[in-house]
């Protein structure tokens, strides 16, 4: 079954997509907050809308958000990167993250892009790897809730 769910995760992952090298400044923020938005929405939009899928599905998705809120601050991936990112760009607008390029004068070597975290517990990774995880993490999530719910 496709799930509403499912559907952000996948243009997330087409947002994560988006942010390939040579991607620089108001573009790449942008890419950048659409990625981090969309992975949040995951959660919401299991919880607001693929919950109406059927009771069991709505079982499913009640036990697995109530075993990820006792298990606060872990998993790490969810709760400070995807949560806390998301948190901070929609309240504060502070990007945790950044871009940059070396550039090698005089040498015969291309420019290095770089695409790296600057906060929290993945500070220094590049983002498109912490994200790629964090879209992982969330289909072992959703695959979880389809066995609990009887959708295998």
């Amino acid at each position: 079954m496709t799930s509403a769910a499912r559907l952000v995760l996948d243009d997330c992952r087409g947002a994560v997509e988006e942010i390939f090298d040579g991607i620089q400044g108001p573009a790449w923020r942008r890419r950048w907050v659409t990625a981090v938005t969309l992975l949040r929405t995951v959660g919401y939009v299991l919880r607001k809308v693929d919950a109406k899928i059927s009771p069991d599905y709505k079982r499913a998705i009640e036990a697995a958000w109530l075993d990820i809120s006792k298990s606060k601050p872990h998993p790490s991936i969810f709760w400070e990167f995807i949560d806390a990112e998301r948190h901070n760009i929609i309240h504060e607008y502070e990007i945790g993250a950044g871009q940059g390029v070396t550039i090698f004068l005089g040498q015969k070597k291309p420019p290095e892009n770089q695409y790296l975290l600057n906060t929290g517990p993945f500070v220094g990774r590049d983002q498109r790897v912490v994200l790629r995880e964090a879209i992982s993490w969330w289909e072992t999530y959703l695959d979880a809730i389809d066995r609990a719910a009887g959708d295998h």
